[in-house]
């Protein structure tokens, strides 16, 4: 099934702060704590990941303009669905969402270096390490190739 996003309203608010990761992945904030966040740091854009009609996930992301990249704040699959490819599937959407963005160059996120599994899904995706640490977590950045060749 492909991977939309969907807002998340009055209707689909208790089943998205109902998704839960495993109790050995504590590297990603709730669902609750990134909603509230996103109302005081409005740049924050939350969304519900559905696969077909069943939601599997959250994202938020900012479309940061001064860096020219989509920062993605949040990336979450529920427990129950994840090993199905929704985390490649919802990072496919994100990248496109770039793509189609003049303005959008990458993306980029940080996580916690002990997040393994978190870290191997990105760079099977395309991500690099930048060797950065930011508030201890390493920041890793995908090139969307916009560059034309007289940049690179």
């Amino acid at each position: 099934m492909p991977i939309t996003l969907k807002e998340i309203t009055k209707d689909n608010f208790a089943e998205c702060i109902r998704l839960k990761v495993r109790d050995d992945q504590p590297y990603v904030a709730s669902n609750v704590y990134s909603m509230a966040e996103s109302k005081v740091e409005p740049e924050n854009i939350p969304m519900a990941v559905y696969s077909g009609e069943t939601m599997v996930g959250f994202v938020m992301y900012v479309l940061d303009y001064a860096e020219r990249e989509l920062y993605i704040g949040r990336l979450m699959i529920d427990q129950r669905y994840q090993h199905m490819g929704h985390g490649r599937g919802t990072l496919e959407v994100l990248k496109e969402i770039g793509l189609q963005d003049a303005g959008i160059d990458k993306l980029a996120l940080s996580t916690n270096p002990k997040n393994t599994y978190g870290i191997r899904v990105y760079e099977k995706f395309g991500f690099k390490d930048t060797g950065i640490l930011e508030d201890r977590e390493e920041i890793i950045v995908l090139d969307l190739g916009k560059h034309p060749a007289s940049d690179i």
